[in-house]
């Protein structure tokens, strides 16, 4: 399976269902994550759930944003069968791409940002995390020509030169 939103819809259609499993890297930085919980932790874009739901079930709070609707009611039937999430988590339907996100600011103890082209929304990010927080940021492997859509070599580091980095890994993609 792919992890093109092309290839997850025909997963959906097949009746297989999407990828379930979190970032492995999320879990391993989990503990530093928590460390700072006190409000909401965002997952945008959130997609199916595949961290949200985890979060939730370790108790933490997660207000998960998607636009895709499909995704969203996928997400609100999985929240639906879980009787045992110590947490909760909110789907909201909002696009990231368009505007500005409908919080106030510093209202996430954490955000996650996980396979999305993030570059015109680091901006919207810092505003709404809270002093001490932390930002989640995985972006999707370079694969074909998707690579036009990643940030240019440092330019992530750069656009948060304010921030300590944990972990901050980037390999060069696309052509040679």
């Amino acid at each position: 399976p792919t992890s093109t939103a092309a290839g997850l819809g025909a997963l959906i259609q097949r009746n297989l269902h999407p990828p379930s499993a979190p970032s492995k890297t999320l879990i391993r930085f989990l503990d530093r994550i928590a460390s700072s919980y006190g409000a909401p932790i965002l997952d945008a874009p959130c997609g199916f759930g595949r961290n949200a739901l985890p979060l939730a079930n370790k108790g933490f709070n997660v207000i998960a944003v998607d636009k895709n609707l499909v995704r969203l009611n996928s997400l609100q039937k999985s929240i639906s069968e879980k009787t045992h999430a110590v947490g909760k988590v909110f789907p909201i339907c909002a696009d990231l791409a368009k505007g500005r996100l409908p919080f106030g600011p510093r209202s996430f103890s954490a955000i996650l940002c996980i396979h999305y082209p993030l570059q015109n929304i680091l901006a919207d990010f810092d505003d709404r995390l809270m002093d001490g927080g932390h930002l989640f940021i995985e972006t999707f492997g370079g694969h074909g020509g998707n690579y036009l859509e990643l940030p240019k070599a440092d330019e992530v580091r750069q656009a948060l030169k304010g921030y300590k980095f944990l972990l901050y890994n980037e390999r060069p993609v696309g052509p040679i």
